[in-house]
C-alpha cells in the first residue's frame, strides 16, 4: 500500500515538472501558418504533427478553442477525458491541463486562442456572455451542427483575412467586432443545451435570479447586500451560492458588472467622465477613478484616451 501511494505522489510530481505553460507568444513563434494579432489572438490550424499537447501537457495562457473538423481524438482536460469528434468546439479556460491522450491520423482541427485581456476588452453584456462562461470549465465539449461549423469557419477565415490585411487605422476594431460575432455565435449554440428552468436546483435558480437583478441594477447598486434583500436571503447565503456555481464571488461579478458598464460608456457614450461618474453612482468623480483604476490597473481617462 505504502509502495502505490510513494508511486502515485512520483506521477503527480512527474506531471508538474512535465507540465508546459504555454504562452500566445510562444504559440505564434512556434507553429506553422499562424494569424495573431500581437500577443492577443492567434488563429491556427491542428493536426497530429503540429498538435504538441500529444507530447506532453500544456497550460494556455488565455481562453482558447478548437473546433474538430476531422478524424477523431481523446482529450484530457484537467483530469476528465472526452472524446472529441466532427461538429464538436472545445472550450478551454485559461491554466486548464490539456493533453491529447491519442487521435486518428487524419484528425485535423482549428485552433485559437486569445489573451485575458484581449476577452476583457470586447464589449459583451454580462448576462449574455454568462452561458458561455459557466460552460468553460464544466462542460467544455459543445455539439455543434455542420451549418453551425460552417458558420464558424467563415468566420474564422473573416478574422485571418484582417490579421493580415493592410488596413491598419482600423484593423484591431474589425477584429474584436468579428471575435465578438463569434462570440455571439456560440453563445446562441450553447443556449439550445440548456436546461430547463424547472428541472434546475435552488442554487441555480438564485444565481440566475441575481444575474438578472444584477443587469437591472449594475448603475446604481454596487452591494452585495442590496442584491440579497431582493432576494430575500442574507448576503452570506448569497455569496456562498454565487460562488459555488460560478467560481466567483457576488461581489467580484458585481465589480465586474460595473467596469464592464464603465468601459462602455467611456468609449462609446461621450460624455465626460464626472457625467459617466454620476451615471454609475459614485458620490465624486475621485471615487469612480480610484475604483476603474484599481480593478483595471489604468485611470478613466487614460481608458477613454486609449478607445
Amino acid at each position: 500500500m505504502a509502495e502505490r501511494v510513494r508511486a502515485a505522489k512520483a506521477a503527480a510530481s512527474a506531471g508538474r515538472e512535465n507540465l508546459h505553460k504555454v504562452s500566445i507568444s510562444r504559440i505564434k513563434k512556434e507553429m506553422s501558418d499562424v494569424f495573431y494579432l500581437s500577443d492577443d489572438l492567434v488563429i491556427t490550424a491542428l493536426d497530429p504533427q503540429s498538435n504538441t499537447t500529444s507530447n506532453y501537457p500544456a497550460s494556455i495562457d488565455g481562453f482558447s478553442a478548437i473546433i474538430m473538423m476531422s478524424g477523431e481524438a481523446t482529450v484530457s482536460i484537467d483530469m476528465q477525458t472526452y472524446q472529441v469528434r466532427p461538429n464538436m468546439v472545445v472550450l478551454f479556460n485559461p491554466g486548464s491541463i490539456i493533453r491529447t491522450v491519442k487521435c486518428s491520423s487524419n484528425a485535423a482541427a482549428y485552433f485559437l486562442a486569445c489573451s485575458k485581456s484581449f476577452v476583457n476588452e470586447i464589449q459583451i453584456d454580462l448576462s449574455t456572455s454568462l452561458p458561455v462562461y459557466m460552460r468553460f470549465g464544466k462542460a467544455p465539449v459543445l455539439e455543434v451542427s455542420p451549418q453551425d461549423v460552417e458558420e464558424i469557419r467563415q468566420l474564422f477565415q473573416l478574422i485571418k483575412t484582417m490579421l493580415r490585411s493592410d488596413k491598419e487605422r482600423y484593423r484591431h476594431e474589425i477584429i474584436r467586432t468579428l471575435f465578438t460575432t463569434a462570440f455571439y455565435l456560440i453563445t446562441e449554440i450553447n443556449l439550445r443545451e440548456r436546461t430547463d428552468p424547472m428541472k434546475q436546483g435552488r442554487c441555480e435558480v438564485l444565481f440566475n435570479q441575481f444575474m438578472a437583478l444584477l443587469q437591472q441594477y449594475n448603475k446604481r447598486e454596487r452591494n452585495v447586500s442590496f442584491y440579497a434583500r431582493q432576494l430575500n436571503i442574507t448576503p452570506k447565503y448569497l455569496s456562498s451560492v454565487v460562488k459555488e456555481v460560478s467560481g466567483k464571488t457576488a461581489a467580484r461579478w458585481i465589480d465586474e458588472s460595473v467596469i464592464l458598464e464603465a468601459k462602455a460608456l467611456l468609449k462609446y457614450s461621450g460624455l465626460s467622465i464626472q457625467e459617466i461618474a454620476y451615471q454609475l453612482n459614485f458620490s465624486t468623480q475621485s471615487f469612480f477613478g480610484k475604483y476603474f483604476k484599481q480593478h483595471t490597473g489604468t485611470s478613466p481617462s487614460r481608458y477613454k484616451r486609449k478607445g
